[in-house]
């Protein structure tokens, strides 16, 4: 789908002030905010996934035999299995990550919310509510 000239116009204004952002990069953090870290690791995907299969083999076979505690003893591998496929790789460690930071005592502007950001100051998102709104309050 092609942007329209307006769209295109301030998508390129954007990119042209991201880049003479000098403190930008800076403000970026270099652990994930979303979770606590990690993503996927294609071992406990696979592991996971194989976990699932062999408790579909259990419920089948409870099935075919009708003896149901079995049955049961399957799904629980089912929902281990997929849990485990579907959990990060984190330790827990980066929830207090060190970059970033200094005192957690950050800016706050006249917009934003009491309980929005971090303690390492306002998020990404934040300023960029807070720089939209001083840009179309001047209009």
């Amino acid at each position: 789908m092609a942007l329209s000239d307006h769209e295109q116009q301030l998508l390129d204004q954007l990119e042209k002030q991201l880049r003479d952002d000098p403190s930008f990069a800076k403000n970026i953090p270099d652990e994930p905010q979303l979770g606590t870290g990690g993503g996927f690791s294609a071992t406990r995907v696979v592991i996971g996934v194989v976990g699932v299969v062999v408790g579909l083999a259990i419920v089948l076979g409870a099935i075919w035999s009708g003896f149901w505690p079995l049955g049961i003893l399957g799904f629980v591998v089912m929902v281990a299995g997929g849990f485990w496929a579907m959990s990060s790789t984190s330790n827990g460690s980066s929830a207090s990550g060190t970059s970033g930071g200094g005192s957690g005592s950050g800016p706050t502007g006249p917009g934003r919310k009491p309980g929005s950001g971090s303690q390492r100051g306002p998020g990404f998102m934040d300023r960029m509510e807070d720089r939209w709104d001083k840009r179309r309050g001047g209009q």
